[in-house]
C-alpha cells in the first residue's frame, strides 16, 4: 500500500500542479484515507490514489464485491469529499466533538490520514512567520480510527484536516453505485414474480388471517 503524503502545503503551489484530490478514500489494506479518483473499466470500478504508482489502484467486482445492498453501501461509505487542513487563522472555528482526519506517525517517516474527535483546545498567542499568521494551539482529540483508535493525542495545527460535512458529488462514482444498487431492486423484483409464477393459483380458497397478518408486518419493518 502507498505511504500517504502530507495534505497541508508548506510552499505556494507550482503553476502546473494537479489540484487537490476532489475525494477521498479509506483503502481496504490499512484502512487509511487517500486522495484518490474513479473511473469504470470493464464494468470494474478502478480507485486510482493520487499520487502512487498503478499498482496500488484498488478494484471492484460489481458481481464477487458487491453481493448485497449491504456491500454498496459500505463500499459509498469509503469515499468522501477531500479534507481540508486546518488554516492556522481558524483554529479559534473549531469546536468539541468536530469530527477531523489527522495525519498519524507510522514510525520510520511514514505518514498516514485517520479520523479523530477534537476533544478540546488549548489556546496560545499566534506569531507570524514571513508575513503569515501562526497557530500555536494544541488540539487535544482522540483517535476513531487507526493503530490509535480509542488514544487521545495532543497537536498542533499543522496535522489536523476538518472533515466536510457535505455529500460527495462524482459523477462516476454515483452513476456506478446507483447502478449496481437498483440492480437489487430488479433482481427482487424478479424473483417476486417467479414466485408468484410458481404458486399454486388457489383458486376458491381464502388465505388464513394470519398469514397476511405476518406479511404486512414483514412489509412494514423491511423499510
Amino acid at each position: 500500500m502507498p505511504n500517504s503524503q502530507k495534505r497541508k502545503a508548506t510552499v505556494a503551489p507550482a503553476p502546473r500542479r494537479r489540484p487537490p484530490p476532489r475525494m477521498e478514500y479509506r483503502a481496504r489494506s490499512d484502512e487509511a484515507w487517500y486522495g484518490a479518483r474513479v473511473v469504470v473499466q470493464d464494468g470494474w470500478l478502478r480507485v486510482m490514489f493520487e499520487n502512487f504508482p498503478e499498482d496500488a489502484d484498488e478494484w471492484y467486482n460489481p458481481g464477487a464485491d458487491l453481493a448485497s445492498p449491504g456491500d454498496v453501501d459500505a463500499l459509498r461509505a469509503r469515499f468522501r469529499r477531500a479534507c481540508l487542513a486546518l488554516d492556522d487563522a481558524h483554529c479559534g472555528d473549531l469546536r468539541p466533538g468536530d469530527q477531523l482526519c489527522l495525519a498519524c506517525d507510522m514510525h520510520g517517516g511514514e505518514i498516514k490520514y485517520y479520523d479523530a474527535v477534537l476533544e478540546a483546545v488549548e489556546k496560545a498567542p499566534h506569531g507570524t512567520v514571513d508575513g503569515e499568521e501562526r497557530c500555536a494551539c494544541r488540539f487535544t482529540a482522540r483517535w476513531t480510527e487507526g493503530p490509535r483508535r480509542g488514544c487521545s493525542d495532543k497537536v498542533g495545527v499543522e496535522v489536523v484536516c476538518c472533515v466536510q460535512e457535505s455529500p460527495i458529488q462524482d459523477p462516476v462514482l454515483t452513476e456506478f453505485l446507483d447502478h449496481v444498487r437498483n440492480r437489487f431492486g430488479d433482481d427482487q423484483e424478479e424473483a417476486t414474480a417467479a414466485s408468484q409464477q410458481a404458486a399454486p393459483s388457489g383458486e376458491g380458497e381464502i388465505a388464513p388471517v394470519s398469514s397476511l397478518t405476518y406479511s404486512s408486518s414483514s412489509l412494514s419493518s423491511s423499510f
